[in-house]
């Protein structure tokens, strides 16, 4: 028992998202943006395009970058994996414990979209991360 659960936790090791190639080439990452923050605690539904890349029967990981545009730090984790593109939308309930920030600044959230298995990939602008003022 002890050798599955460490052969498990060393499974979720390696199982990560693809990372993205080097020049973004995919559908475009429409929401969340400059314009429409995220609040912590609450639910948002992240948005993309359906074309001009085929989606059918393809997957995609959403995953955060932290910082300014021009040195953004994609995290290690994605917020979700293998979820079909053709859905053009997922709802992402947004952690209390993601740290606030504000966008167009160092503080700031982007987000990718990202191809399982092959790398490609958009970027969002980059949007706010708002304290819930109900608290978490």
């Amino acid at each position: 028992m002890q050798l599955q659960l460490l052969f498990l936790s060393t499974l979720s090791l390696v199982s990560a998202y693809t990372k993205p190639q080097a020049d973004p080439t995919w559908n475009a990452l429409r929401l969340p943006d400059v314009t429409h923050p995220v609040t912590k605690g609450k639910p948002f539904t992240v948005t993309w395009d359906g074309t001009p890349k085929e989606v059918d029967g393809v997957t995609v990981s959403l995953v955060l970058c932290r910082g300014n545009s021009n040195t953004c730090k994609i995290d290690d984790k994605a917020l979700v994996e293998k979820i079909p593109a053709s859905d053009k939308s997922w709802t992402w309930n947004v952690p209390c414990d993601l740290k606030a920030g504000t966008a167009k600044t160092d503080s700031g959230y982007g987000m990718l979209v990202i191809v399982d298995g092959t790398g490609e990939f958009q970027y969002s602008t980059q949007f706010s991360v708002l304290d819930n003022a109900e608290g978490c």
